[in-house]
């Protein structure tokens, strides 16, 4: 199995999802949209649907169904790497493998949702709500060591990754294992804070190739954000349940193709929201992992352009 970790680029879906003031302390979360679209989406929101319940964290049953889906996407990553498929679109027919080519080659990336398992009929997750994405991105020029480089430097994501990462801390290592700590910020309409640590393992399969795996072990909403007063809240408001992350790395056609799998575990919208919610939380991890990649696309170039340090 490929259990690989890096978290720098665990930047979850619920970034680009914030909550209008008055549902600050509710238990939905609405994504970010236009300026023209929200006002009227909003106003048909507070005339059709009532007050939404208080956010509460997951049940047993919702936790042991991310689980199962998290297992079954690993699984699906295994029976990939079996036949050949490192990249999750070499899985795809020759068409859309060369079309797909293109599209990166022109230094754009290519996105799309997935579902474990891998067909028509819906995963239980009872309770919650499971955001399922894989981007992947061509970086001409780059080499997997300096890739790497940058999805191993957890103490400068902060950097890196900023405004969405405001702290970042490598707590401990242990061979190939270490364990992460990460505060993921956004501000829209609301601020939304949270202190996130992870477990991270990295898989060297060659010379040319690394997987790196990462789950979060605990996950916190902060409140008073910036403030002498600022805190972890006893309860959670269900933006953010679990998160995992699956990055492959693979340097050949002179360059370094980076691509990132990841799913996320969120409470469910309640039904009557549900019209104005679904669709757009559907796109949104779209958003999430074109900024995460184009994120690392830019520390990887900035560090291959830094001149090498002299040592004498």
């Amino acid at each position: 199995m490929e259990r690989h970790a890096a978290l720098l680029p665990n930047l979850p879906f619920f970034l680009f999802i914030q909550l209008p003031a008055p549902f600050q302390d509710a238990s939905l979360v609405l994504p970010t949209i236009s300026r023209s679209t929200f006002p009227a989406l909003f106003v048909a929101a507070l005339g059709l649907l009532p007050t939404i319940a208080a956010a509460h964290e997951p049940k047993p049953e919702t936790l042991a169904a991310f689980n199962r889906y998290r297992d079954q996407t690993e699984a699906r990553m295994d029976s990939d790497l079996s036949a050949g498929h490192f990249l999750y679109y070499e899985r795809h027919p020759e068409s859309r493998r060369q079309s797909i080519d293109e599209q990166l080659d022109r230094g754009e990336f290519d996105l799309e949702p997935l579902h474990t398992p891998g067909d028509d009929h819906k995963f239980p997750v009872p309770g919650g709500l499971i955001h399922h994405w894989v981007g992947v991105a061509f970086l001409p020029g780059a080499t997997l060591a300096r890739t790497k480089a940058v999805l191993e430097d957890y103490e400068h994501q902060k950097e890196n990754y900023f405004p969405d990462v405001r702290q970042s801390k490598l707590l401990s290592q242990s061979g190939n294992t270490r364990e992460i700590f990460l505060q993921f910020y956004n501000k829209t309409l609301v601020t939304a804070v949270f202190n996130v640590n992870m477990s991270s393992e990295i898989t060297d399969y060659s010379a040319t190739r690394t997987a790196i795996r990462s789950c979060s072990t605990r996950v916190a909403d902060v409140d008073d954000f910036g403030k002498p007063e600022e805190h972890e809240l006893a309860d959670s408001r269900g933006y953010l349940w679990e998160l995992c992350t699956w990055w492959h790395i693979e340097e050949k056609n002179g360059g370094t193709y980076i691509q990132v799998e990841a799913i996320e575990l969120s409470r469910t919208v309640p039904l009557a929201f549900a019209w104005l919610v679904n669709p757009l939380i559907r796109n949104l991890p779209r958003t999430f992992l074109s900024h995460l990649l184009n994120a690392t696309k830019k520390a990887v170039t900035a560090k291959s352009a830094a001149p090498a340090t002299v040592h004498d």
